[in-house]
């Protein structure tokens, strides 16, 4: 198919960064400071649950916008999949103020909370998906092994799995449960790492993630900034909260 595939992914990867931009600005639309406020004290009780929502929905932005740069300097191919995975992802991320805004209103309620929640572990998914398929499409740099492939996809299963988790807990227990229960993404993250390290380590015994910095420096001499590139791939925190 004459426009089916094609070299690089440069301009799927300037649109993505425009559009993520953009979605990180829209976020403080909704700060406003409140009617009759005297004093700033009595701003941030009043919006408390506002300024909240913005910071957890920047972060989250903001993480994945870091991991999206990080995975596309390795894209050497593109083909019409990826666009329309690429554009889902991006659906997602655009999506993120309405939710935002619901949970700074109406944070108390359980279906806020759950609707919160499930766009950001479709956001971990998307993500998950959108480099699985690139490495399934052999669209990546060689380099990058299974063993690496596996590691950043595994990576988005703890904040995935803690947001999923947290709608039935919205509903079932309380709506400010669920809340303090995407913190459990703080330790896990790390938990899980380590133990998929190790899973790895023992899968790949011998071309594994343990060669990998040798084998790059090798293959490009004078590419420091690919070394560090992909390292940061191998330690990319996608915890989202």
């Amino acid at each position: 198919m004459l426009f089916g595939r094609g070299v690089g992914a440069d301009r799927i990867a300037y649109f993505s960064d425009a559009v993520f931009a953009i979605a990180m600005t829209i976020l403080v639309v909704d700060l406003r400071i409140p009617d009759g406020a005297t004093n700033v004290v009595e701003v941030l009780q009043a919006d408390g649950n506002g300024y909240f929502a913005f910071a957890l929905s920047f972060v989250i932005i903001a993480l994945s916008w870091v991991g999206h740069h990080r995975r596309f300097r390795w894209v050497r191919e593109h083909d019409t999949g990826l666009i329309w995975i690429n554009l889902v992802l991006l659906f997602l991320i655009v999506s993120v103020p309405f939710p935002t805004a619901l949970l700074a209103d109406f944070g108390d309620e359980a279906l806020a909370v759950a609707l919160y929640a499930l766009v950001v572990a479709l956001i971990m998914l998307m993500q998950a998906v959108e480099w699985s398929y690139l490495y399934r499409r052999g669209m990546l740099d060689p380099r990058i092994d299974e063993s690496l492939h596996l590691q950043v996809v595994w990576g988005y299963v703890p904040a995935f799995v803690v947001f999923i988790v947290s709608i039935p807990i919205a509903f079932l227990v309380a709506p400010h449960v669920a809340l303090w229960f995407w913190l459990i993404q703080v330790p896990l993250g790390p938990i899980m790492g380590v133990l998929v390290n190790r899973s790895l380590d023992r899968r790949f015994p011998d071309g594994g993630r343990a060669n990998a910095g040798t084998a790059v420096q090798d293959a490009e001499a004078g590419t420091q900034d690919d070394e560090t590139s992909r390292e940061s791939l191998r330690s990319e925190d996608t915890s989202a909260s």
